[in-house]
Parts: structure tokens; sequence; C-alpha cells
């Protein structure tokens, strides 16, 4: 792939960027924001490489449209599970039962409007990557929530998904990520494979995507909660 200085000149790229930021103002200006404890900030990127092979077309008049477009699937993501936190219900796989892997996660709380709140500042490119920083001002309340979630475990995961997927690569990742989170630490407290496991948890830290071998590498800090474990009775 070409790199972003023969794709983009650099003269063209700047005046684009200043359209983007003027016209869908998705960039703002650094703004000073609450106390330091309920401001969320934390840096992510998108490629300006689009692919076909998941539906996606660079607009050759605003090459910029497409990563804008990814950061605003990818962040409120991550923020809703920094701010809302999930819940989960998983069930391992169990050959000598024939019981197939089942797992998946929800809000646990909503927000409504959160996309609204969040702000992209500081947008810079490196390699052929939009990267920008993302603010976003979490209420009181919330602020206040998320605090008693310092009680719980401590928990990480890794998971990857494909990069032509594009968000459903980065999705895929970070449910996996998730997983492996529940299910490492499930192998903690019982030493028989479980039926179901339910629970919740509370992205912490900053996520972390990285790149290798053509696909996502989610890395994830999670405060976990798990509030049901139901065993097999009978084999």
């Amino acid at each position: 792939m070409e790199d972003l200085e023969r794709r983009i000149p650099i003269k063209l790229t700047v005046l684009i960027l200043l359209f983007v930021l003027c016209s869908n103002q998705i960039f703002a200006k650094p703004e000073a924001g609450p106390a330091k404890e309920e401001l969320i900030r934390f840096s992510l990127w998108a490629t300006l490489e689009a692919y076909p092979e998941a539906g996606e077309v660079v607009d050759s008049q605003n090459p910029l449209a497409h990563p804008i477009k990814r950061l605003q699937e990818i962040v409120p993501f991550f923020i809703e599970g920094m701010v809302c936190g999930w819940s989960f219900t998983y069930t391992p796989s169990d050959k000598t039962r024939n019981v197939e892997e089942f797992f998946e996660f929800k809000p646990l709380r909503e927000y409504p409007n959160m996309k609204s709140f969040i702000k992209y500042t500081e947008p810079w490119f490196e390699e052929n990557k939009l990267q920008c920083w993302v603010e976003f001002s979490c209420p009181p309340h919330l602020t206040a929530w998320r605090n008693t979630w310092k009680n719980f475990h401590k928990v990480s995961g890794r998971g990857q998904g494909k990069l032509i997927d594009g968000f459903d690569g980065i999705y895929e990742g970070a449910t996996l990520a998730l997983k492996e989170a529940v299910r490492e630490y499930a192998r903690t407290i019982t030493k028989n494979k479980p039926k179901e496991i339910i629970g919740e948890v509370l992205v912490t830290g900053l996520p972390s995507i990285g790149l290798k071998s053509g696909r996502y590498v989610v890395d994830l800090d999670f405060f976990l909660n798990v509030s049901r474990i139901i065993s097999y009775t009978v084999f």
C-alpha cells in the first residue's frame, strides 16, 4: 500500500483536514474539562485504507471521510464499556456433553445521547493511519459508580479480529478479549467446567488496538464481577 505522503499530497491533506474540521465538526478544539478523575481521555486510530470486502469505499473527494466514520464507530463502543459497563453470559463448550460454546454481552446500563458528549481532538497522521485524542466528560454520578468497581477483581484479555472486517474485526477482538478474561478467571475459582457464568464487567485503563499479520489485536483490562456460576448437577 502506498504511504500517506504518496496517496495524499501534504498540502491537499491539510486542506481536506481543515475542510473536515470546519464542516463536519467531528474534531473539536480541546476545552477545559471537569475534574481530572471525571475526564476519560485516550488516543485511537483508524486506517486510511478501505476494504471493499467489508463494503467500504474511499471517497476520492474526501479521503478522510472513511477513517472518520470508522472512529465514530469504534470510540462510542469502547466508551460504552468504560462508562456503562457490559453484562455477559458465557457457556463454555463441553464436547462430552455435546454443548457448544456461547458468549454474548450487552450494555449494563444506558447513557442516552452518549455520542453527542464525545470530543475528538488534536488529529494527526502516523503511517497510513488517522489518529486523534478522544475526550469524554463522565458525569459525577457515573464517576462515583465507576469508582465502586475498584472493589472487584481486575482481569485482562486479548482477542483478534480480521483487519478487512473493519469495525466488526475490532468488535470480534474485543469480544474474544472479554471472553478470555472471564474464562481465565473462572478457572481460578472452580475446578469443574461450569454450565454457565453470568456477570458484569467495566473496562478499566485504556483500550489498546494493534496490528499483526492482517489482524487487529485488542488488549483490554476489566473490573469483573461474577454474579452467578451455574454448575452441572448430573453428568
